[in-house]
């Protein structure tokens, strides 16, 4: 079992929960709350509270001498000089304590998690399916114990958030009972399930076909859906029948049976809820429509964006596509996402085969990069070093149109001139593609995770 430490009211209200007689040291501690944490373990309190401040022995000794002279029909029975002391009233005994030290798995004086690490994906998508499973909200600390982690308060928010646009839009609590919520990610989800995202059957990713991150499945349907999915699955593997696939999925959306979630951290008070279906009319809706404004670009920055905007039927939606190299460092292997201007969170990943499409020679080029001998700057390593010869020339007449750069001159580690030019490079790539209408569409679709053979499914974000 983990500790986990309450904050303040917080704690005190967790407390009076079980020993309202507790009340009467509330007041008396108001001004020192703060420095004040009820312990527990995974959320459940000992039989008697123990409450634990961080100070010295002079501090604790300065609260302990409030609390005798404020509660005068309290007995104190200190246990260890300037560490510990029981307090007792009538039926209730609680225990003050000091430490040095930092606490762990504290929470504020509202609930939220203090500097919780960043929960994985898996589990950010549990924290929605289990408020669905329960088929109502649920504490912040049911929530936790249940993940087993410490979501911060942004996470809370968005479950909150999430489970309300479900609610509102999708299927209300009562009707979330008649359905099993399963997690795409989870290999161990049914057969049927397995089945119908298996990348072997599909012309593309499977994201890229359907993001969902959660599938809502109608308890009474899944004896029928595993033989109807059996035989599908036979008849698209056997003829590549994508259209037979999307055609079932529709139908069974449709009914109810099996419904698609995908899921975003909700960073605004409300969720959006979009029902997501490509056709030929969103398709051929869909056009570059030039650049919302020019990003500036230092050859010192570790991203660039393409800032744009695209239109979608009659509306114009302000979008950016970010490339930044990921993964070890000293690495400079660029990958690009996507979302709209206004919007906090990604919508997804442009997919590496999608850029590797358009762009063709990118890998290379960053492992040519990578056996560069700098010059101090961006330009002098460019001039002296054997790359393509359209591209340092492009750099050297400052012929950009999607974005204005600066820094070329400017004195930078060996690690960033490198990086720099491979951005650079990116940056080129974007400026003379043949064909934008084309790249600008289809690196749209790629972080939408939509293309022509896309299924039906819900979005919250």
């Amino acid at each position: 079992m983990a500790k986990q430490y309450y904050q303040g009211d917080y704690g005190f209200k967790t407390i009076l929960g079980r020993y309202p007689l507790f009340k009467s040291f509330v007041s008396v501690l108001k001004n020192d709350k703060s420095n004040l944490y009820l312990e527990t373990n995974d959320g459940t309190m000992s039989n008697i509270p123990m409450v634990k401040t961080i100070a010295d022995p002079r501090e604790y000794n300065r609260v302990l001498d409030i609390l005798s002279n404020g509660v005068k029909t309290a007995k104190f029975n200190v246990k260890t000089r300037d560490n510990i002391t029981d307090i007792t009233m009538g039926q209730l005994t609680w225990r003050y304590y000091r430490s040095g030290g930092r606490l762990q798995n504290v929470f504020d004086e509202k609930g939220n998690a203090l500097a919780a690490s960043k929960p994985t994906i898996s589990q950010q998508e549990d924290g929605v399916r289990y408020l669905l499973t329960s088929a109502k909200l649920q504490s912040k600390q049911n929530i936790n114990k249940a993940i087993g982690f410490s979501f911060g308060k942004d996470w809370h928010d968005s479950f909150e958030r999430s489970f309300k646009g479900i609610s509102d839009n999708i299927m209300n609590p009562t009707t979330m009972k008649q359905y099993i919520f399963y997690r795409d990610s989870d290999k161990s989800k049914p057969l049927f399930l397995n089945q119908l995202t298996d990348e072997q059957i599909l012309p593309d990713k499977k994201d890229n076909w359907n993001p969902s991150d959660l599938w809502a499945v109608k308890k009474s349907s899944i004896s029928a859906l595993t033989k109807e999915v059996a035989k599908l699955y036979k008849d698209v593997s056997k003829n590549n029948d994508i259209e037979k696939l999307n055609a079932y999925i529709s139908k069974k959306f449709k009914a109810k049976e099996i419904i698609g979630i995908s899921l975003k951290q909700v960073t605004k008070s409300i969720a959006t809820v979009q029902k997501v279906q490509t056709d030929a009319k969103y398709m051929n809706s869909l056009s570059y429509d030039g650049i919302l404004q020019k990003f500036k670009f230092d050859c010192g920055n570790s991203y660039f964006d393409i800032l744009l905007k695209m239109k979608v039927f009659k509306k114009t939606v302000d979008y950016r596509f970010r490339f930044r190299p990921r993964g070890a460092s000293g690495q400079v292997k660029t990958y690009g996402e996507g979302q709209p201007v206004e919007q906090k969170t990604f919508d997804g990943a442009i997919s590496s085969d999608v850029v590797d499409k358009e762009f063709k020679d990118t890998r290379t080029f960053e492992s040519m990069a990578l056996r560069l001998k700098t010059k101090s700057n961006v330009l002098s390593t460019l001039k002296t070093s054997s790359l393509n010869k359209d591209f340092v020339k492009f750099v050297e007449d400052d012929n950009f149109k999607l974005v204005t750069v600066s820094g070329q001159q400017d004195k930078l580690s060996d690690y960033e001139i490198k990086r720099g030019i491979v951005l650079l490079y990116y940056i080129y790539k974007f400026e003379t593609t043949s064909n934008k209408q084309k790249t600008f569409k289809s690196f749209y679709l790629a972080a939408k995770k939509l293309n022509e053979f896309s299924s039906i499914h819900f979005k919250v974000f």
